[in-house]
C-alpha cells in the first residue's frame, strides 16, 4: 500500500509532464505560425530553370525554414513590370536584366543567390556534324537579342572564340519569339539558339540537330539569378536567409539525388513530355546546371559587366560590390549540409545507439 502510492504520484507527475508538453508544443506551434513570413517571388514564367525553387516547394524546405513563398507569374498586362511595379519581395531574373536595372536604378534589387548556374540554350544546327565554333565563321544565326541573357552568353563565347557579332557572324536578333522556329523551318539561318525544352523536341521532330550546348561551352554563367529589393533585406532578413537556405539545401539534395528533380519536373511541367524532360534533365546535369555554388563571384560577374559595357547595354559601369550582397549565400553554405538518404532513413532509436 506504501508502495502504492508512490508509484500513483510519480505516474500523475508524468502524465502531468506529457501533457504541459503537448500543451506547450500546441502553444510554439500556433507562435511559430503567427511569425511565419510569406515572401513573393517574380518567376516571370515556368522555366525548367528554376528547378531548385520547384524542388524546395515540393520536399518543403521553405517551410523547414519558417517561411512560405508565393510565385507570381506574368500576366497579359504588358505594365506588368517587377522592377517597376515592386510586386514581389524577391525576383528570378537573368544577369543581363539584373544589371541593366541596377545601372539606371541605384535602389534596384541586390543579388543574393544563383539559382542556375550555366546558359540553358542550344544551338540546332540543320545537319548532323562535328561541331567546332570555326564554322560559324560567316553563317547566319537566328539568336536572342543582347539584351537577354541566353543573348549575352552568345556574344560572350563568339568573342571568346575571336569572331565579332554582326561582322563575322551575322545574327538574327530581331524575330519574333513565337516566329523563330517557323523561320528556321522556312530556311533562314544556318543554326537557330533555342531554350532546352525547344531544342530537344526540334531535334526529336527532325526539325535539326543539336550542335553545341551554350552551357557547357561558356562554363559558369548564372543565367538565372535572386535579386531581392534592399528594403526586403532590411525587413525580413532571416526570412530572405531562409529562402536561400531553402535554395541551397534543394541544389545539393539534387546533386546526390536526381529523382527529386526528376519529380519536380513532373508534378511542375504537366505538358512536356517524358523523354524531353529525361533527355534535358541528363544534358544539364552533365554540364553542372545547378550546381551548389549560390553565391556570384567577382570573377564572372566582372566578365559579365564588361561583355555588356562592350555591347553599349549598360547606361553607367556596375560595380560589384554595388550589385551583389552575397552575405546569405556563404552563410547557408557554411549551415547546410547534406545528408545521406539512408542517415535519413534512420529512426531516432537508432541514431541514439549509434
Amino acid at each position: 500500500m506504501f508502495k502504492t502510492k508512490p508509484f500513483l504520484a510519480l505516474l500523475l507527475l508524468v502524465i502531468m509532464s506529457l501533457v504541459g508538453g503537448f500543451v506547450f508544443m500546441l502553444n510554439s506551434k500556433d507562435r511559430d505560425k503567427k511569425e511565419t513570413i510569406t515572401l513573393t517571388i517574380w518567376e516571370g514564367e515556368k522555366s525548367i530553370l528554376h528547378l531548385p525553387l520547384y524542388v524546395a516547394l515540393q520536399e518543403g524546405y521553405f517551410k523547414e525554414q519558417g517561411i512560405n513563398v508565393k510565385l507570381v507569374a506574368r500576366s497579359g498586362n504588358t505594365g506588368n513590370n517587377p522592377y517597376t511595379d515592386r510586386i514581389t519581395d524577391l525576383i528570378l531574373t537573368d544577369p543581363v536584366e539584373c544589371l541593366y536595372r541596377k545601372s539606371i536604378n541605384p535602389g534596384s534589387p541586390l543579388i543574393i543567390t544563383t539559382i542556375a548556374s550555366r546558359d540553358g540554350t542550344f544551338l540546332l544546327g540543320r545537319k548532323k556534324e562535328v561541331f567546332s565554333w570555326e564554322k560559324l565563321n560567316g553563317k547566319n544565326i537566328i539568336a536572342y537579342p543582347p539584351e537577354t541573357g541566353p543573348g549575352l552568353a552568345l556574344d560572350q563565347k563568339l568573342r571568346a572564340e575571336n569572331m565579332a557579332p554582326m561582322l563575322d557572324v551575322n545574327l538574327y536578333i530581331r524575330i519574333p519569339r513565337d516566329l523563330r522556329l517557323s523561320a528556321f523551318k522556312s530556311g533562314s539561318g544556318s543554326y537557330i539558339q533555342l531554350a532546352g525544352p525547344e531544342a530537344v523536341k526540334a531535334e526529336q521532330n527532325g526539325t535539326g540537330y543539336i550542335s553545341a550546348c551554350l552551357g557547357e561551352e561558356t562554363r559558369v554563367f548564372p543565367s538565372v539569378l535572386c535579386a531581392a529589393w534592399p528594403e526586403t533585406i532590411d525587413r525580413h532578413p532571416g526570412a530572405v536567409q531562409g529562402f536561400v537556405n531553402a535554395i541551397y539545401k534543394a541544389q545539393l539534395w539534387m546533386r546526390e539525388e536526381p529523382e527529386l528533380g526528376a519529380r519536380a519536373v513532373k508534378n511542375h511541367f504537366h505538358n512536356l513530355d517524358k523523354k524531353i524532360s529525361n533527355q534535358l534533365l541528363e544534358k544539364y546535369s552533365k554540364i553542372n546546371m545547378w550546381q551548389p555554388g549560390p553565391w556570384v563571384d567577382n570573377a564572372t560577374f566582372n566578365k559579365i559587366e564588361q561583355t555588356m559595357e562592350v555591347a553599349g547595354q549598360l547606361a553607367v559601369p556596375v560595380t560589384y560590390g554595388y550589385a551583389v550582397d552575397n552575405s546569405f549565400a556563404r552563410r547557408a553554405a557554411q549551415i547546410i549540409k547534406y545528408i545521406p538518404k539512408e542517415e535519413r532513413e534512420k529512426s531516432w532509436f537508432r541514431k541514439i545507439f549509434d
